[in-house]
């Protein structure tokens, strides 16, 4: 049984762990780890951070496996035990440099509030009927409300695939890469560090200061701010464009398999209302992190 640890700069609360629960398999391609992770801490995010949300999937058309399966019980599970547990579990995968498909029980104060399953559909399935055999064999409790019919557990329906999350506004990101090549890992722990600090705000609530982000052992920073002045008649730059962006620059850097330092600039309904910059920790010492956000 896995504590958190001071992983990004959320909260995570020390009575928080998470319990993994590996497929004897070949290890799969990390990168599908990495980017629907994302995927998911991406419409995660998007929610109220103490909302309960209900069983579902995410996965992405560039990388169909693992498919990232949230279980819950009860009428569900809160959204900050999602974000905890992705983090804590990528983490954890990366640590450990475990990459096979497994099934990851979400526990707080020692009772199992949900369980994230990464892995084919029908594999996870099959290892979390395992797990609740486990589960049900012990003395824990379920933790919530009484579910309404009756049932104690819920499953997300096969095959589904997220899109990207509907807003108000459209988001686009430009991107200018500069610097050297930091790394595919680094890109992607800064971005799932960045989303699952992103999470804690409302997300249709303005980000009025700079806001920075750093996964820890990693040298990635990632930065953004509203333009100066802020824009003070709508759109003005809010948390979900800040992820809608995060979820945008993953699928350009993929894509182009591009993994350099970068600035971008997001605009939403095409006016430009925040800058970002993914860069090296040493430049911070030498440039200032205000510095990669003037252009």
């Amino acid at each position: 049984m896995l504590p958190r640890t001071n992983l990004s700069q959320i909260h995570i609360p020390y009575e928080f762990k998470i319990q993994p629960d590996f497929i004897s398999m070949p290890a799969q391609a990390k990168e599908g780890f990495f980017y629907n992770t994302i995927v998911a801490l991406s419409e995660v995010a998007l929610g109220d951070y103490t909302e309960a949300m209900p069983a579902r999937s995410f996965s992405s058309r560039r990388f169909p496996q693992p498919v990232i399966q949230l279980f819950t019980y009860g009428r569900g599970i809160q959204r900050k035990y999602v974000v905890w547990g992705l983090l804590i579990s990528i983490s954890n995968m990366l640590h450990i440099s475990d990459w096979r498909y497994s099934v990851v029980a979400l526990l707080y104060m020692g009772v199992e509030v949900g369980a994230i399953g990464f892995g084919h559909q029908e594999t996870v399935t099959a290892l979390l009927h395992r797990h609740e055999r486990n589960r049900a064999a012990t003395t824990r409790k379920l933790v919530g409300p009484k579910p309404q019919d009756g049932t104690t557990d819920r499953r997300p329906e096969p095959h589904t695939v997220t899109t990207t999350p509907l807003t108000a506004n459209r988001v686009t990101v430009s991107f200018s890469p500069f610097g050297a090549d930091i790394g595919s890992i680094n890109i992607f722990m800064a971005i799932i560090s960045a989303l699952s600090e992103a999470a804690v705000h409302p997300a249709a609530t303005p980000l009025q200061r700079p806001f920075t982000s750093k996964f820890e052992n990693f040298p990635c920073h990632f930065v953004s701010r509203p333009i100066m002045p802020p824009r003070s008649t709508p759109p003005v730059y809010e948390w979900r464009h800040l992820i809608l962006a995060l979820q945008q620059t993953v699928e350009q850097v993929v894509g182009q398999a591009d993994y350099r330092e970068m600035t971008m600039s997001i605009r939403a309904d095409g006016i430009t209302v925040g800058l970002a910059s993914l860069f090296e920790e040493e430049r911070i010492l030498g440039a200032g992190e205000n510095t990669l956000l003037d252009s």
